[in-house]
């Protein structure tokens, strides 16, 4: 009995070693296959779609011949998908006529971004603006005080308790409880115009430099309103400022020599 069992094991040795070994059947590899062949005019093909249309109209042994499965007559069987356009309410006055029109919109109202005197103290404090250079739109922008640009910048007079520095700005807008404040900490400001393209060229001028082009000159304003604000003393326009500059220049410059 136990000699029997001694042989089990040579058994399956010698009927594993007789079983033949089925290897698995390895096609060639086409040299058009989609992993390595590259992508030519010649072998696009179209996508082959996952359901077929379905063909109206093509005689009654097709079940959707005669009204092409629209039924007779009716909204739903007319050409156009059978609906009304919208807004329209059966031939009767629709709500968008019934109801008055109320309010416009400007086309020339100027949008501009809000910066308070705290804040530009704040940026100053913390060493992100220098108060020994003119403060333009450029570095307001660049040290992050300002997010976006529009029409330009207003200062405006919120937080000038905190104001202690003098400092020269150039904005396009300011308030006049601002332009107060920052003369009394003893600095000055000036309202400048900018355009759209000369504010960019102000903020952005690599944009011209990388492609050699000479920077766009500042425009003056066009508008009567825009004239007549930037002309005025009071609102520190540059306008008034270099009007009064030539009228200080010029008696020296008629003045004999002596």
């Amino acid at each position: 009995m136990f000699g029997a069992v001694a042989l089990v094991p040579r058994i399956r040795a010698l009927t594993g070693a007789l079983r033949p070994v089925v290897s698995p059947i390895r096609t060639p590899m086409r040299a058009s296959s989609y992993a390595t062949s590259p992508i030519r005019i010649g072998n696009l093909t179209p996508a082959q779609p996952k359901k077929q249309n379905k063909r109206l109209g093509r005689g009654s042994g097709s079940d959707r011949g005669g009204t092409s499965t629209r039924g007779h007559k009716g909204q739903k069987a007319r050409a156009g998908n059978g609906k009304p356009r919208l807004g329209f309410e059966g031939g009767q006055t629709p709500l968008t006529r019934l109801i008055p029109k109320r309010g416009f919109t400007n086309p020339h109202k100027q949008h501009f971004v809000p910066l308070n005197l705290d804040r530009l103290q704040f940026w100053i404090d913390q060493g992100r603006l220098d108060p020994s250079n003119p403060i333009t739109a450029r570095e307001l922008y660049e040290s992050r005080c300002i997010h976006r640009l529009r029409d330009g910048i207003k200062l405006l007079g919120d937080g000038s308790e905190h104001l202690r520095t003098p400092v020269h700005v150039v904005v396009s807008r300011a308030s006049r409880s601002a332009i107060e404040a920052i003369e009394k900490a003893g600095g000055s400001i000036v309202c400048r115009y900018y355009n759209a393209l000369s504010l960019r060229a102000l903020v952005k001028p690599h944009k011209w430099l990388a492609k050699n082009e000479p920077l766009p000159h500042f425009a003056d304003p066009v508008s009567h309103r825009d004239l007549l604000w930037y002309s005025s003393i009071n609102n520190r326009g540059y306008l008034a400022l270099r009007d009064r500059q030539s009228r200080a220049s010029a008696p020296e410059a008629e003045a004999p020599p002596s």
